[in-house]
């Protein structure tokens, strides 16, 4: 975040101007200029006192020159500013609403369908590369498990949590298990595990493999066993990730060292995941910008990202990367409401 005892210290009239420049840089590209302010904003101040403020916002960090000659860029510390100075909060726009309404009203709930086609719509609504983290399972209620024998030692295991339909696995067992046996293992498992939270599961089953009922009763052992194969299956978060085409038709792109940047970080899910938990942890949409972004490989990029919930419960999150010159006031409610849209459809 920008310092903001230094933000308030701006007048009113360099405010404005710093706005302004970030605008005209976010529609063009290019460095701005003097005269393009004087042109188009109507600041009350004439040219040579514009120059003069640029200079000075220069000086503070909120503009740069990248040669003598030409105009000014603004900085991430501009851009956090022209984000956290957004007045009044953007509101999503009537078209992109009515699009994402569309878009959704004619989806089915099959998780797994809506998680890959989500960043894909929003890579085609945005113009940015996008991301969606899958369901978190370990706060949701267990339904039910259940297991079936396929062969000799090979199981396939089921588990099925509320609002997040079932996650199949094969599992390899040390022993081969009738089908009898299996059955009465998932009752077992189901007596003490359903209504739970698989994090709850999760620790129940932890906690009876070390009682001593489970070091002499086989049963009791193998049961507890599968249950913890289960979990761990379901507790794996995925990443869905599309656009990284669109995003490098951005102009920033064009440096194929920087374009490989943007391609390599698209790449390494373990990163972007980590990106994503830090917005799940937050309400309503939040933006870093280019040096704010932990990962180095992120530093020339912005993130616009959202989480998605259950009741009162984060499950997700989904978001949009791309340079840092992004269209701020469109894409933070876009974001947003088509996290809001993933949360409906997942309570219904």
């Amino acid at each position: 975040m920008a310092d903001q005892s230094e933000a308030t210290s701006l007048s009113a009239r360099r405010q404005a101007l710093l706005l302004a420049t970030v605008q005209e840089f976010i529609v063009t590209a290019e460095p701005v200029g003097s005269h393009q302010i004087v042109a188009r904003h109507q600041l009350g101040v004439r040219g040579a006192m514009v120059r003069n403020m640029m200079a000075e916002l220069e000086d503070q960090g909120y503009l740069h020159q990248p040669h003598t000659s030409a105009g000014r860029v603004p900085t991430d510390k501009a851009f956090r500013f022209y984000v956290d100075n957004l007045v009044p909060a953007p509101r999503i726009g009537f078209e992109d609403r009515a699009q994402i309404e569309l878009h959704y009203s004619t989806r089915r709930l099959d998780v797994e369908a809506l998680m890959r086609d989500t960043p894909r719509f929003l890579a085609l609504m945005t113009g940015q590369a996008a991301l969606v983290m899958a369901p978190r399972l370990e706060s949701m209620m267990i339904e039910r498990v259940s297991f079936v024998r396929l062969r000799e030692r090979q199981v396939l295991t089921t588990f099925v949590a509320a609002s997040f339909g079932v996650q199949n696995h094969v599992v390899d067992c040390d022993r081969d298990h009738s089908q009898e046996e299996l059955e009465r293992m998932a009752r077992y498992l189901n007596e003490s595990l359903v209504g739970r939270t698989l994090e709850e599961a999760r620790r129940w089953i932890e906690e009876e493999l070390s009682r001593e009922r489970a070091q002499y009763d086989q049963f009791v052992a193998e049961a507890l066993a599968l249950g913890g194969v289960v979990a761990e299956h379901a507790a794996h978060t995925e990443l869905y990730v599309d656009g990284g085409l669109r995003a490098i038709e951005q102009p920033e792109f064009a440096d194929p060292e920087r374009m490989r940047e943007l391609l390599r970080a698209l790449d390494d899910k373990t990163a972007l995941l980590d990106l994503l938990e830090r917005s799940f942890k937050r309400r309503g949409a939040s933006v870093s910008i280019g040096s704010e972004n932990s990962d180095a490989r992120l530093a020339g990029l912005a993130v616009v990202s959202a989480p998605y919930v259950t009741g009162e419960t984060p499950v997700g999150s989904l978001a949009i990367v791309g340079p840092v010159r992004m269209e701020y006031d469109r894409l933070i409610p876009l974001v947003e409401y088509t996290a809001n849209a993933l949360t409906r459809l997942l309570e219904h």
